[in-house]
């Protein structure tokens, strides 16, 4: 019989990686604490804060995210930030959870680096709960709150019952986090035992988008320094003191708040773009928006772009072939990959479904299998036409726009295969990325202001590239980015917001929206010489009200 760990290794392992447990030196948590944490390490500890401070009970959070993205080094950041013998540089001093937790009050379990894959299914829960149940009768304080951090949840393959029993083990003083690859191997809340816990989270973790590079502070260039970058900080928090523009513009297009209006929203644009950024500051975001679809929104601990490049390629092939063909049992994960390069050679283009069956050599109903799991992982998601019912035809979009560059061909990303500016200048594929770019933060936008999803529609004169709706609150945003720039203001005044169906979530009747679009955007990199001149992004015509967004600054608002 092959020989697997006993419960005395398990425990072993757990002392290993735990070794603040004998006050001694994590190199991981050395490692990160040179880091500046990335937006969602500030998400889940405010979050967390509010809930230890509501004296929430029991919490568990559940983050998820493709493989590379940043799940560890977020856990291992938020270990460092809880405890009281760790001086973590980036804290939030004013939260009353930051170093205030004793070591022994936080067990961190890496599920891929230990030995549970070597147990049978079922074996390994059982190791699990053996493990915790150590730290919690011979390892953590009695009456005092215990952290749980289980990384890399997927190694467990669990299936609803034992995500119960691994619930069953969480009593009433205790918050634990997963991470995993997708929602699904980590949201714990739809288990029968989902009522022992008081709290739930789920939360994605996404490449980085613009404002979060912006702030980080690195691979840009420009003049962005650390007092512009508190600045941006404040404008989008309204926890900070000073107005914060940026929530004020997400608020108004979000249609929610009877006080904040739409129009309240476009008046703080141009507010935002002409008088809280100066002209330095405008040059200063128009160039890091551009250095910003070369990096990709990814940081690594290397400046070696052939390294940095391989590590990100195999991160999202190991992805593909190993943890999302094992998630969905796909017996050809190659068909993943083949439709993640189809994304990236088309670029948002208008796909037939058909082609794309034919193209890949399986029925439509196993491609829309293979979508809803890219979508799932995050990878490639789909935009659909705002003016139909049912879908003949998609667009792709990769969501991270450096897998854009790898799995396009030499001969097209020309230019682009480093991270650092060149001389070689290649329109055409800077515009696809502007494409990709500007479609993934229009999904987060779509995400902070409730809106259903990023649709499309083609008009006479061209495409509006997304379209976001909410219960017939709709906004336009038609993509002007060089070369591709001609017929902007014809296809804004073309669109009818009228021409939108949507059907019920369980039906195929249409829902009784009265649509209403009073301002069509414009996303461009080169703003018109009147909106220049005048400071002021709105243009009344005969037909509507066009806002013009620079690039930049639709990337900042998303």
């Amino acid at each position: 019989m092959l020989g697997t760990g006993s419960a005395e290794e398990f425990i072993d392992d757990a002392e290993y990686h735990n070794e603040w447990w004998s006050n001694g030196e994590s190199p991981e948590l050395s490692q990160v604490t040179d880091l500046t944490p990335r937006s969602d390490f500030h998400r889940v500890l405010k979050t967390t804060n509010t809930h230890y401070t509501d004296d929430t009970k029991s919490l568990v959070y559940a983050i998820h995210g493709q493989t590379g993205i940043g799940k560890t080094t977020l856990l291992h950041q938020l270990v460092a930030a809880l405890l009281n013998t760790t001086d973590f540089p980036h804290q939030n001093t004013e939260l009353e959870l930051v170093s205030a937790i004793e070591p022994r009050q936080i067990l961190y379990i890496p599920l891929e680096d230990s030995l549970y894959q070597l147990e049978r299914a079922g074996d390994d829960i059982n190791r699990l709960k053996q493990v915790i149940d150590y730290f919690q009768t011979h390892v953590a304080p009695r009456q005092e709150r215990t952290f749980i951090l289980l990384d890399d949840v997927q190694a467990l393959a669990l299936d609803d019952e034992e995500k119960g029993e691994l619930l069953d083990i969480v009593d009433e003083n205790t918050y634990v986090f997963l991470t995993g690859i997708v929602g699904s191997q980590v949201d714990l809340s739809t288990t029968e035992s989902a009522d022992s816990v008081e709290e739930f989270e789920l939360w994605p973790i996404l490449p980085m988008k613009f404002i979060d590079t912006v702030q980080i502070g690195a691979g840009l260039g420009g003049d962005l320094d650390e007092e512009f970058r508190t600045r941006l900080e404040q404008y989008q928090s309204p926890d900070l003191d000073g107005p914060s523009p940026i929530k004020t513009i997400r608020t108004g297009l979000s249609g929610k708040d009877p006080e904040t209006t739409l129009d309240t929203a476009i008046e703080t644009l141009s507010e935002l773009c002409f008088d809280i950024f100066n002209a330095d500051d405008r040059d200063n975001l128009h160039d890091a928006a551009r250095a910003y679809l070369r990096t990709g929104g990814t940081l690594h601990q290397t400046d070696d772009p052939a390294i940095r490049n391989e590590l990100s390629k195999s991160h999202f092939l190991l992805f593909l072939y190993k943890e999302l063909a094992k998630y969905r049992s796909i017996q050809q994960p190659e068909n993943l990959h083949r439709l993640s390069s189809i994304a990236a050679t088309n670029a948002g283009e208008e796909l037939q479904y058909t082609a794309l069956s034919d193209q890949i050599g399986v029925d439509r109903r196993t491609v829309d299998s293979y979508l809803d799991v890219l979508d799932e992982g995050i990878a490639v998601t789909e935009s659909q036409d705002y003016s139909l019912r049912r879908h003949r035809r998609t667009r792709l979009y990769l969501r991270n726009p450096r897998h854009l560059v790898l799995l396009s061909q030499r001969q097209e990303h020309h230019g682009f295969e480093v991270h650092d500016q060149q001389d070689t200048l290649n329109h055409e594929f800077e515009y696809k990325l502007a494409r990709t770019v500007a479609f993934d933060h229009a999904k987060r936008l779509a995400f902070t202001i409730g809106a259903y999803d990023v649709e499309y529609t083609e008009t006479e004169s061209g495409l509006v590239d997304y379209i976001l709706q909410r219960d017939g609150h709709v906004l336009p945003f038609i993509l002007s980015y060089h070369p591709h720039t001609g017929n902007a203001e014809p296809i804004a005044e073309e669109f009818d917001a009228d021409s939108g169906q949507h059907t019920k979530s369980d039906s195929e009747d249409l829902r009784d929206f009265d649509y209403n679009a009073p301002y069509r955007f414009i996303i461009s990199d080169s703003l018109p010489k009147d909106v220049r001149e005048n400071e002021e992004l709105v243009v009344e015509n005969d037909e509507c009200s066009i806002c013009y967004l620079p690039f930049w600054l639709f990337l900042l608002i998303c």
